[in-house]
């Protein structure tokens, strides 16, 4: 190593620094040479994301229910054109819509007359065939089977004055209220109002045809037919004319007409009219609901269902 081997360690060591400082600096006055390329992005295997467009849902509009009224009678109320308010019982129909008969008293009674016979008609297993010593309309372990098997709907009322028997005679009056009675009749739940037919007994056979032509009149709804129990024009409207709005109508409307031939007011009304379908019970005196009696001949209450089945077949049933 000689005599000063540290200087020599020393001089080496200087030596190879100045030799990597003179290589850098050289390197450092060159030129830097630039990429020119663009650089290519290399696909990642997830797609860009895209917007999607969800179409708003359609929406089905829920059907609405067809309600099929319990078959009890159900009390209503209404008034007359000129504010007397009056009561009515509707006896539903086995079906929604259903034809429906608007049924009118006479003057010894009230709507009570009609109620065995509305639930007959009705026909929906709610009649409890009771006996009635009084009345023969009321007693219905006699009535007839109904083999109808098509709905039908009742309604009935009392006129103005007649809880138990009307205590005046008020023809024009009586008239509102049957204008009435046909309007409300219209406007019961699950009624087909292009199928209304009505009957009615003395005054209230009268004044059932009237309710019916009238109807017919509005425009509210399509009276079909009208039964009548012992007509007499008592209602100050001629019978035949109202009749004939029915009868000359087309297709002809049906209108029965039952009397008795000691009933001179009736057989006035029924007799030679053409048309009319008219059913005498010969010589006897009964009068309005009491021709409806067991052992009549033909049954009433089987000339009513044939009534029935006339008018809906003349409505377009």
């Amino acid at each position: 190593m000689g005599k000063y081997p540290g200087v020599k360690i020393l001089i080496l060591v200087l030596s190879i620094a100045l030799s990597a400082c003179s290589g850098n600096a050289g390197r450092s006055k060159g030129t830097v040479q630039k990429n020119s390329q663009t650089p290519q992005l290399q696909p990642t295997g997830t797609p860009f994301p895209t917007a999607a467009f969800t179409p708003a849902p359609t929406l089905t509009p829920t059907p609405t229910p067809i309600v099929i009224l319990d078959p009890k009678p159900i009390e209503v109320r209404f008034s007359a054109d000129d504010g007397s308010e009056l009561l009515g019982y509707y006896y539903p129909g086995s079906e929604n819509p259903s034809p429906v008969i608007v049924l009118v008293h006479w003057a010894e009674g009230d709507l009570t007359d009609w109620e065995q016979i509305a639930t007959w008609l009705q026909n929906r297993g709610q009649l409890d065939r009771l006996p009635d010593y009084n009345h023969t309309w009321k007693s219905s372990d006699w009535f007839p089977e109904n083999g109808r098997a098509e709905p039908l709907a009742v309604f009935i009322f009392t006129l103005r004055n007649c809880e138990g028997g009307c205590r005046a005679y008020q023809p024009a009056e009586w008239l509102l209220d049957i204008e009435a009675a046909m309007l409300q009749a219209t406007r019961l739940q699950g009624i087909d109002t292009d199928k209304i037919m009505t009957g009615g007994a003395s005054i209230g056979a009268d004044g059932a045809l009237y309710g019916c032509t009238w109807l017919n009149q509005t425009g509210t709804g399509s009276c079909i037919g009208s039964f009548s129990l012992s007509p007499s024009s008592s209602l100050t409207l001629p019978y035949d004319e109202l009749a004939n709005d029915l009868i000359g109508s087309d297709p002809p409307l049906p209108v029965y007409c039952l009397h008795g031939l000691r009933d001179d007011a009736s057989v006035e009304t029924c007799s030679g009219f053409p048309g009319l379908v008219s059913v005498d019970y010969g010589y006897i005196e009964n009068h309005g609901m009491e021709l409806i009696q067991s052992g009549q001949d033909p049954d009433p209450l089987i000339l009513f269902m044939d009534f029935v089945e006339a008018a809906l077949a003349a409505g377009g049933e």
